[in-house]
């Protein structure tokens, strides 16, 4: 495969694509470097109600296919392939991959988050064991269990809802006293006979031999320490984005989120970002496919106005 290319775009989410997209259109040789699925986190998600335009909930994974292709209509190349390292030399970026370097004339950096964990005794050695961040994974692994989904946002709730379809019972865990996820997921968790909450609740550890035993939790209002019974636990407290390949280029804040404007650059010429690496950004397709578009024509002005 060429080395050389006008723009190469480090991440194939809903950001990602969406820049390669109008990279391809503005005919541009536009590389895509995705390590992992090409659409991001958002495939594993059980439906979208919200992507403006389906009156209809619609597959995530079937948009992102779509996305997918259109960006091969307008003969973008896209590669599974994990970028090590970005630096900037010659006035070009070089990016290296595994036994492989490519060089561009300019960068869009999509490269999303990733889950954030506890980091308490036993995570660890029982992840994938019973500890899970992926419901629409593995809910069916947990039919007619007793399961505990942690965290309070929209993530969290959509999680429950998916698990109450099979599990027995679904315990919504979360440290403050009330949800921040949207009014219509509260409204359906509020009514669904097989959810229940517990508020106030911090996360000490995670228990069991071979696989998820329980939880055990401490009251943050009284102190109280108990340890509850689960047969499955879904982690659903955030993300922390996939800056660290970028951190000497740009600006971060003290969470590690790029810090940018509404023309989505950085103080690093020829690179631009887009998605769930920005402070401040909401986690939504439709507002990471945005952002994609923003990058990607303030990528074309910046290659124009060198040229």
């Amino acid at each position: 495969m060429e080395k050389s290319w006008d723009i190469i775009i480090i991440g194939g989410g809903p950001a990602g694509l969406a820049a390669a997209i109008y990279c391809g259109r503005s005919l541009r040789k536009t590389l895509v470097l995705e390590k992992q699925v090409f659409g991001g986190q958002i495939v594993n998600a059980d439906i979208i109600e919200n992507y403006p335009g389906f009156a209809e909930p619609i597959v995530p994974a079937e948009l992102m296919d779509q996305m997918f292709k259109q960006c091969q209509r307008y003969g973008v190349v896209l590669e599974n392939d994990e970028v090590t390292n970005v630096t900037f030399e010659n006035n070009l970026w070089r990016v290296d991959v595994y036994n492989n370097f490519y060089s561009a004339r300019a960068i869009i950096y999509a490269a999303g988050s990733a889950y954030r964990f506890f980091n308490v005794k036993g995570e660890k050695e029982l992840f994938g064991r019973g500890v899970s961040v992926c419901a629409t994974c593995d809910a069916p692994f947990f039919l007619n269990r007793k399961v505990a989904v942690l965290g309070g946002g929209d993530t969290a709730l959509a999680e429950a809802l998916h698990l109450a379809k099979f599990a027995s019972v679904v315990y919504v865990i979360h440290r403050r006293d009330q949800l921040r996820a949207e009014k219509i997921l509260q409204d359906r968790v509020f009514k669904n006979a097989k959810i229940k909450l517990l508020w106030d609740m911090e996360v000490l550890g995670f228990m069991g031999s071979q696989k998820l035993e329980a939880i055990e939790l401490r009251n943050k209002k009284t102190a109280v320490v108990e340890t509850m019974a689960f047969d499955g636990a879904f982690l659903a407290i955030g993300t922390v984005p996939n800056t660290e390949l970028i951190k000497n280029h740009v600006e971060l804040d003290e969470h590690g989120y790029v810090v940018t404007d509404i023309t989505l650059s950085t103080k690093a010429k020829g690179l631009f970002v887009a998605g769930e690496v920005i402070k401040g950004n909401r986690r939504q397709v439709s507002i990471s496919a945005g952002m994609g578009v923003q990058a990607a024509l303030n990528c074309e002005e910046y290659l124009a106005q060198t040229e």
